[in-house]
């Protein structure tokens, strides 16, 4: 069982930087979109939306099913005040998820209403989240 539970949680660990790495790296991306012109604009947003379609929604995807499965593997965890406080923050991210995704939806249509200061605080936003659940996740404080 012990085994069983280690591969799921390798696999649970794969999907969350496949979510995050995927997020930070959209967020460097369309930080460089007010600088570009023309049809590199174009193409940096079709490929953020892309990148975002396959990439971010499969590992928001795998982290969340199996984070679910980890869950029901041991329920008793739900008991720990530290899986409380990170299920909350994950839960802030999935809204973020989903805001940004709606933010590159309504950029390729008007690609002159961006900023880069946008994007980096997004990338804060996410990098914060991320080192926040990470300890959550290791330290168990709670």
């Amino acid at each position: 069982m012990y085994f069983v539970r280690a591969f799921i949680l390798s696999l649970h660990i794969f999907g969350v930087i496949f979510w995050m790495g995927g997020l930070l790296m959209i967020t460097s991306l369309l930080a460089r979109v007010p600088e570009e012109v023309g049809l590199p604009k174009e193409r940096f947003l079709g490929a953020a939306r892309g990148l975002f379609e396959s990439t971010v929604n499969l590992g928001a995807a795998v982290s969340i099913m199996l984070g679910l499965v980890l869950i029901l593997m041991d329920p008793s965890v739900l008991r720990q005040g530290w899986l409380h406080a990170k299920l909350l923050l994950v839960a802030i991210l999935l809204f973020y998820h989903v805001r940004f995704y709606r933010r590159i939806k309504f950029l390729e249509n008007n690609p002159s209403q961006s900023s880069s200061r946008e994007f980096r605080v997004i990338h804060g936003m996410v990098s914060a989240l991320l080192i926040a659940i990470l300890l959550l996740a290791v330290m168990k404080p709670f």
